[in-house]
């Protein structure tokens, strides 16, 4: 039997020409099937981590990583928002490795590598 830990798992959407953002099918933890930025904030709380929101290649985007509430305090959940601020994808991580990132953004804020 193969055991391997992920480090993250990922749901997003493939068509990028979708404009109701309904993810196709319940969400663990609380989360709904339309989430927008106030909806999170609400829900979640401020986040741990947040990414300035850019333009990449004409397409809008930030991103914010929260703790999941009691009694899933022990995993975070990443959001990425296009520019209507609905979240185009949800990323479940572990939360030493939401750890890992704000430590990696802080160093890259701070100027180190």
């Amino acid at each position: 039997m193969l055991i391997k830990n992920l480090k993250e798992e990922m749901l997003r959407f493939e068509d990028e020409a979708k404009t109701d953002w309904l993810f196709p099918n319940p969400m663990p933890f609380g989360l709904e099937r339309v989430m927008i930025h106030q909806w999170v904030r609400a829900y979640l709380g401020f986040p741990m981590v947040y990414v300035e929101a850019k333009i990449v290649m004409t397409a809008y985007r930030g991103e914010e990583i929260y703790t999941l509430p009691i009694p899933h305090q022990n995993s975070s959940v990443g959001f990425t928002y296009n520019n209507d601020l609905f979240s185009e994808t949800v990323t479940f991580y572990p939360l030493e490795r939401e750890k890992e990132i704000h430590i990696a953004l802080e160093k890259k804020r701070l100027g180190g590598k």
